[in-house]
Parts: structure tokens; C-alpha cells; sequence
């Protein structure tokens, strides 16, 4: 299941890559990473000590 997650938007399911990195913030927690899509809708997603990448949209 985990190998199947990837970072994409939760309004229109573009992917995000790299270049759409607008922010990332590291916490005893993981990091938090903020992406915006063309569609200007704000992803943010936590990635934790072991790796898993789990994404939520931002209100905006």
C-alpha cells in the first residue's frame, strides 16, 4: 500500500514534483513539505523518519 502513495493534488490530481515546492519544514516529526499546483491549490505533505510521505490539502 505505501509503495502505491505519490504526491499529487487533492483538488484537480496532478502530480507534484519538485518544481512545484513552495516550502519544507523539518520538526521532531518529520517534514512538512508545501507544494503548489497550477491549479493553485496548496498540498502539504509530512514525511516521516522512516520515509512514508503522507500528503492532506491546505485550506486556502
Amino acid at each position: 500500500m505505501l509503495e502505491e502513495l505519490s504526491c499529487t493534488c487533492e483538488h484537480c490530481d496532478q502530480s507534484l514534483e519538485s518544481d512545484r515546492l513552495i516550502l519544507s519544514m523539518r520538526t521532531e516529526d518529520g517534514t512538512r513539505r508545501a507544494y503548489e499546483c497550477d491549479c493553485g491549490a496548496v498540498t502539504i505533505t509530512i514525511v516521516s523518519d522512516d520515509g512514508a510521505e503522507i500528503g492532506r490539502p491546505a485550506n486556502r
